[in-house]
């Protein structure tokens, strides 16, 4: 059974990768594009919003009836931008609420009883697979759009995307770590079944 300060830890490493999870879901800078000196100007693509430093404002991205879908019309790329872009958001909206029953769960194993304490460890375990996973296809298909899409010609990732991927990292190596804490660092209190 991992102890309480093995699910204290827990909560706390979570905590800063779901930190890390909301500022790529809510920060617009998923792909950059940032044009040369000396007419400089940057342009953030985000999960919800497109911002530009050329008109100094932000819009809903992707938008049909600004062209945003029809960038690869008739070319032979397999890209879908407005279907593909929306499922990574609608992907990284779950992963926040799956982010949020971890940190329930945790808060129930963490103050509830010897029972909860000895098995919450599988549920946790579970949950921020899930985590993890649901920010991995999202990320998947955000590169898929950045690699093939002519929209994104001369763009790069951006913050959002890194924090993204750090957060789906740190995700799996705590559910590694809880994994074989649970296994062999807890020898004398359960075994896995």
């Amino acid at each position: 059974m991992p102890t309480r300060n093995a699910y204290i830890g827990t909560a706390v490493v979570f905590a800063v990768t779901f930190g890390f999870q909301l500022a790529s879901l809510f920060d617009p800078k998923w792909i950059q594009y940032k044009s040369p000196q000396p007419y400089y100007t940057e342009t953030n693509y985000g999960l919800f919003q497109k911002c530009s430093t050329l008109t100094e404002d932000c819009r809903r991205f992707p938008q049909k009836d600004w062209g945003d879908c029809d960038h690869d019309k008739g070319s032979n790329r397999w890209v879908n931008l407005c279907a593909e872009w929306g499922v990574a958001a609608i992907i990284q909206i779950v992963a926040g609420v799956v982010g949020l029953w971890v940190l329930a769960a945790l808060g129930a194993v963490l103050f509830t009883g010897q029972r909860w304490h000895a098995h919450g460890w599988k549920h946790v375990l579970g949950l921020i697979g899930v985590f993890a996973g649901l920010q991995v296809v999202s990320m998947g298909l955000i590169a898929h759009v950045a690699k093939t899409s002519s929209m994104f010609a001369h763009h790069q990732y951006g913050a959002s995307f890194i924090f993204s991927n750090v957060s789906w990292g740190i995700a799996a190596i705590l559910s590694i770590g809880v994994l074989l804490y649970a296994k062999y660092g807890a020898q004398g209190y359960i075994a896995l079944e």
